[in-house]
């Protein structure tokens, strides 16, 4: 997520140079514009037709300039709130809401066949087997029942490729069973987001990296 708020950062930079740019450009040729005026204000000069139509030559350039400069500015809003823009914010919101689901667990109270029904519609079939292999209800631990809670995450999405975007997401829990617990800071997880279906369509469980 960092690198691409640095790349609509860059792009934003870009942007606001172009529309300088493009604006310095109109104020040169509107004083060239008053001074051809002013000096082809006499009829009787032998440049007037000449002056004219310079006069109207700079009128033209000026409504090329100011029309680069309304799609530069429109540019600059799409890259601030555009499509891509949105598709991290879906990203952001789906891997929130399943984390949330993996990770707030209490073994008494549900099952994880009743938890591959919540995130039906967060994740394609097989990643929801994976998470929630139904195998596990049928096992318990020696030192009680099996909790959890997701403390923070933070997603970081990587340059997107096609309708896909590949994200690590950075896991901050703490789990119990019986007396024991234990908090596990920065667990990471690569997913892999289908834009157009906004599913996560694949997950790989990296560890715990760092303290």
């Amino acid at each position: 997520m960092k690198m691409k708020v640095e790349r609509v950062r860059q792009m934003e930079i870009k942007q606001k140079s172009i529309i300088l740019g493009l604006g310095f450009a109109c104020g040169i040729i509107v004083m060239l514009l008053i001074a051809f005026v002013l000096m082809g204000g006499n009829k009787d000069n032998p440049r007037g037709a000449v002056t004219q139509q310079i006069i109207e030559d700079n009128k033209k350039e000026i409504s090329s300039l100011k029309e680069e400069l309304a799609n530069a500015e429109k540019t600059l809003k799409q890259s601030q709130d555009g499509k891509t823009q949105q598709q991290l914010i879906d990203l952001q919101t789906t891997a929130y809401s399943l984390f949330k689901i993996y990770y707030n667990y209490n073994q008494s109270q549900t099952t994880n066949e009743e938890r591959q029904k919540e995130v039906a519609t967060l994740v394609a079939s097989e990643v929801a087997q994976k998470l929630f292999p139904l195998s596990a209800d049928k096992s318990s631990s020696d030192y009680g029942m099996i909790q959890s809670h997701l403390n923070s995450l933070q997603v970081y999405a990587q340059p997107q490729t096609g309708t896909s975007i590949t994200a690590f997401v950075d896991c901050d829990y703490t789990a119990s069973a019986g007396d024991l617990k234990s908090n596990v800071p920065h667990y990471i997880f690569q997913v892999t987001y289908d834009t157009k279906g906004k599913k996560i369509t694949g997950m790989t469980e990296l560890g715990k990296v760092g303290k």
